[in-house]
């Protein structure tokens, strides 16, 4: 019956080890886990941030592009006047209204080219700038990612713990009652 009790304390130690060991391998699996939490949320930053550029990148040649149609509008609207005024010159009187007509039709297309340009290039600004946004979300999704992550293997590594904790008591319980048990048969 000793014999048993022994035996059957050594296994309960066996087996309390066991679980504090799965203790450390929760810890260590909740480490390299939330490392790829941070590591998943890198990327995401990294692709948001490419999309930023792209967009700035957009913006600034449509800029560009919108800098030399402007030019070429003005030099057609100048050519235009030109003749008109030199129109003008020639008839006097109500050709001058014709040439102050033209003129404010010249002001009016530039205008609407100016506010069509500012809203082509009103999008992507708005993009870009929710960018920042986004990164932000990105970054807070990704850390509390990690933060529960490790948390919830710190769980299971406590949870294994109080098992190596109660199996070891349980075989300390045993020993001494069948170390009991085998002095009271004795005698």
């Amino acid at each position: 019956m000793a014999v048993g009790a022994v035996v059957s304390y050594m296994g309960a130690q066996r087996e309390a080890e066991a679980q504090r060991m799965a203790a450390e391998s929760a810890i260590a699996m909740g480490k390299y886990n939330a490392q790829i939490d941070v590591n998943n949320m890198v990327g995401e930053q990294n692709d948001i941030r490419y999309r930023e550029s792209a967009l700035a990148l957009k913006k600034n040649q449509t800029l560009q592009a919108n800098e030399y149609k402007r030019e070429d509008l003005e030099k057609k609207n100048r050519r235009e006047l030109a003749t008109s005024r030199a129109f003008t010159q020639n008839f006097g009187g109500s050709a001058s209204d014709l040439f102050r007509a033209q003129e404010l039709e010249s002001y009016d297309r530039l205008a609407r080219f100016d506010f069509e340009s500012s809203q082509s290039t009103a999008g992507l600004s708005s993009q870009i700038a929710d960018s920042g946004r986004q990164l932000g979300y990105a970054y807070q999704r990704g850390m509390d990612a990690r933060n529960l992550t490790f948390r919830s293997a710190q769980n299971t590594a406590t949870q294994f713990r109080n098992q190596a904790s109660q199996t070891k008591l349980a075989g300390t319980a045993q020993l001494f009652a069948g170390l009991g048990n085998a002095a009271a048969t004795q005698n």
